[in-house]
């Protein structure tokens, strides 16, 4: 919990109820899943080959322990052959998007309008259940389309969602900080939403010509990126509003999982997707509550089903009920298997465990880590974004480094991490020609 909570929630739902509601959607879900194994396995090419090259059909599958049956669908299988995907011929297809390419080359995926409406629907009902978006509110959107050739989503299926619900949506894309100011003066937006980081930038400059908490603002929905609590704690109190997080993957529907008022953990989209755990070394199921890859088939899907795509996101589904009372089941977020780092002497090391160390300070905008070796010994260097390039805040940020059991260790007892540079640069040094902030450079080639 980041904060106390002084209210109840507005879904509460009493146990029998819920439990009812609970046993309808299994039903359902296992019933579109289902239906969706013998649909790809009839109908897209890629899923028959793969089907068959691993003897499998659809009728083999009779419970979900069965799904480990089936072989699993990478980023690579899409990149390789993305047409092979297809289950309805190309002119049907409407919209074709595209990721940011964070951590690999773009991949492409072709919506259907029934694809693209399954959507907008449940993502409807997300905002008016989970942050009770009316047509009284004003959203600030600043979600890019894109840079060079990616194609992004985000905003055309947000754009969609507040017209449907029929609230004032103010969309730009990225802007100097004081025509943002502007716009945030003249229409007094209630809503907001970006990707954290770029939240977390406007955050520490527009504080400094304005008292954000008077412009009010009451919900900061964020997604895309990672968001450390340091970054979400420091966005809440200074704009005094709740800041709500969201799940997604351009592949899959872009809108899977989001927070509720709880915030303990983001509910899913069950009636579009079914969501397994698994270790992501042995492939096996891993229990509600163990860590482990998230692994996702689309159950409501037209054209470009995907089954039992691997996400290289590392999280769990959250057992308890959660107590806001809404009967979807809720995923936490740990990292990435891509995101998670080899260092020192068999140490492993995450994005998040710098975001907490970096924005942990108030004074950072952005940052980048750079993993290089040398005689055999990692080098990290850091270099972050400020205001206030001072060597007190230099030094704060190497200690809090220091105190990271995985350095800490390699630097003072194996001796094969070099101590932490620190490097302090002014705003907007950092490259961003993505979307996303990538903040984890590794220059080891360590598999080459």
């Amino acid at each position: 919990m980041l904060r106390e909570k002084d209210t109840t929630s507005k879904n509460t739902l009493k146990p029998p109820l819920h439990r009812l509601i609970r046993s309808i959607l299994e039903r359902y879900e296992w019933l579109k899943l289902k239906q969706t194994l013998l649909y790809t396995y009839n109908t897209s090419p890629f899923y028959h080959q793969l089907f068959n090259k691993y003897h499998v059909k659809p009728r083999d599958i009779i419970s979900y322990a069965d799904m480990t049956k089936l072989p699993m669908t990478t980023a690579g299988d899409l990149q390789t052959n993305t047409r092979s995907f297809f289950c309805v011929p190309e002119q049907k297809f409407v919209k074709m998007f595209t990721t940011s390419g964070t951590t690999s080359e773009p991949k492409k995926a072709y919506f259907t309008k029934h694809d693209l409406d399954s959507i907008i629907t449940s993502s409807i009902t997300g905002m008016r259940l989970m942050y009770h978006i009316t047509a009284d509110d004003c959203v600030r959107l600043t979600f890019e389309e894109g840079y060079g050739t990616e194609i992004w989503g985000n905003r055309y299926c947000l754009e969609r969602i507040f017209l449907e619900i029929g609230a004032l949506t103010l969309v730009t894309g990225r802007l100097k900080i004081e025509d943002e100011l502007k716009i945030l003066l003249e229409h007094k937006p209630t809503i907001f939403m970006d990707v954290s980081s770029r939240i977390n930038y406007l955050t520490n400059e527009l504080k400094k010509i304005h008292d954000l908490d008077t412009l009010g603002i009451t919900r900061i929905l964020l997604g895309a990126e990672p968001t450390p609590n340091t970054m979400r704690k420091n966005i809440e109190k200074t704009w005094n509003a709740d800041v709500y997080i969201g799940y997604g993957t351009t592949e899959l529907g872009l809108n899977l999982a989001g927070e509720c008022e709880e915030k303990q953990g983001m509910h899913l989209t069950e009636t579009n997707v079914f969501t397994e755990v698994i270790d992501p070394k042995t492939g096996e199921h891993l229990e509600d509550g163990e860590i482990g890859e998230l692994v996702f088939t689309t159950i409501n899907r037209e054209g470009m089903p995907f089954i039992r795509y691997r996400s290289n996101d590392l999280g769990r589904i959250i057992p308890d009920r959660c107590p806001c009372g809404l009967p979807l089941k809720k995923i936490e977020i740990k990292g990435r298997t891509d995101d998670m780092l080899p260092i020192g002497a068999g140490d492993n090391i995450f994005t998040r465990m710098f975001d907490d160390i970096l924005f942990g300070q108030s004074e950072i905008i952005e940052y980048q880590a750079i993993f290089e070796r040398r005689d055999g010994k990692d080098y990290i260097t850091i270099i972050a974004e400020t205001n206030t390039i001072t060597d007190a805040l230099q030094k704060k940020i190497f200690n809090g480094l220091m105190e990271l059991p995985e350095i800490n260790n390699g630097v003072l007892i194996s001796n094969t991490v070099a101590p932490p540079l620190v490097s302090l640069v002014k705003p907007n040094t950092l490259d961003r020609n993505s979307i996303k902030a990538r903040r984890l450079i590794d220059k080891r080639n360590l598999y080459d």
